[in-house]
């Protein structure tokens, strides 16, 4: 595997990440996750840092990461669409649901997509790099200088404009106190809106005009 070299470790004091650029997400903000309709969307995920599985940002056990967005299409991108598809087909779709949660306070989480965060190291590799060894040693060095979150770039967004919210916790399945998920079918709009990435969503077609040779 290739090394980003351009990439720096975080500092060893973890002090010195209470001063990295923050975002406040005001009570009211809106952030979504898509996941398995037999699953509920409250998850936080662990792993090692050198562990070949889990996300970008998995803390280690006890803790975990739970992975959102500001946007559904920065979902949809993250969840399912992370080859290069141009296809998906709504059998699949219909696995899946969204979960919409409405912050009831304030949160306050790191801000990585910002000119300051390159002077505590970070580069646009920070977003796609597939070495998760040194995301994670990030995340966990964010989660112990204090900080509750993570914004970034969703790996899959061309144009950096999407926002994805990881956020900081204990190891596996609970709901944040006073978070109340609204979740239903992926809808049709969001499946609509992928078309402008690249995607269409359509069903499997069961009847295929055959030719002769």
């Amino acid at each position: 595997m290739a090394i980003d070299l351009d990439l720096a470790e975080p500092p060893d004091d973890f002090a010195a990440l209470e001063r990295f650029p923050v975002r406040t997400l005001r009570a009211g903000t809106s952030i979504y996750r898509i996941h398995h309709h037999e699953l509920g969307p409250f998850w936080f995920g662990s792993a090692e840092p050198e562990a070949d599985t889990g996300g970008r940002f998995d803390l280690a056990t006890p803790k975990g990461s739970s992975y959102w967005a500001l946007q559904a299409e920065a979902a949809f991108l993250e969840r399912l669409a992370r080859r290069p598809v141009t296809m998906l087909p709504l059998e699949l779709l219909d696995r899946f649901q969204l979960s919409v949660v409405a912050l009831p306070d304030d949160l306050i989480v790191a801000n990585s997509p910002v000119k300051r965060a390159r002077s505590f190291g970070l580069t646009g590799e920070f977003h796609t790099t597939g070495q998760y060894s040194i995301t994670r040693r990030w995340a966990a060095a964010l989660a112990k200088a204090g900080h509750r979150g993570l914004l970034s770039i969703p790996r899959h967004d061309v144009t950096a404009k999407l926002r994805a919210l990881t956020l900081f916790g204990r190891g596996g399945e609970h709901r944040p106190k006073g978070w109340k998920a609204h979740t239903a079918p992926l809808p049709s709009a969001l499946l609509d809106s992928m078309s402008g990435w690249g995607i269409r969503c359509l069903p499997i077609p069961f009847e295929v005009e055959t030719v002769d040779p």
